[in-house]
């Protein structure tokens, strides 16, 4: 009898580690690659601003609704800046073919707004906005900052 007991341990302890081999997958495969992505953001933002509370608001809806963010792949290992040269001047290219002058452009429009009287009568605004493209991964990530001074009248 006792032999039956032993015999039915060590099938139990053999079925036991087996079970836990396989579902713990201790076999040495490696990993499938993964493709790398990285975040660029191009945006802007306001440094200082005297004016009306509304027209610094309306300003601000206008950057978070036109604000540009995107992934793109990009196989990379060490974080260095090099690494991402291709990508960086794409979104460099977006920032200055693109953005900026759309933000320059409703700046305009801001003016025109204001001569129209839509924000009140005698209005002075000074203000100091930024526009700036950036790639959220990596080494040197701030590609372009640029400083945009306001005045009315």
């Amino acid at each position: 009898m006792k032999r039956i007991y032993t015999l039915a341990f060590v099938f139990f302890s053999l079925l036991t580690i087996t079970g836990i081999s396989s579902s713990c997958d201790f076999s040495m495969h490696e990993d499938p690659e993964h493709p790398l992505y990285v975040t660029y953001t191009i945006s802007a933002g306001s440094v200082s601003f005297t004016g009306p509370n509304e027209l610094l608001t309306d300003i601000q809806a206008w950057i978070h609704n036109h604000q540009v963010s995107y992934d793109r792949q990009v196989n990379y290992s060490t974080g260095e800046a090099s690494e991402f040269t291709t990508t960086d001047n794409e979104a460099i290219k977006k920032f200055e073919e693109d953005y900026l002058p759309k933000f320059k452009a409703h700046l305009q429009e801001i003016t025109a707004e204001l001569n129209k009287g839509t924000y009140g009568k005698s209005v002075h605004v000074t203000a100091t906005f930024y526009a700036y493209a950036k790639r959220a991964q990596g080494k040197n990530g701030d590609l372009k900052y640029e400083h945009i001074e306001y005045s009315y009248p």
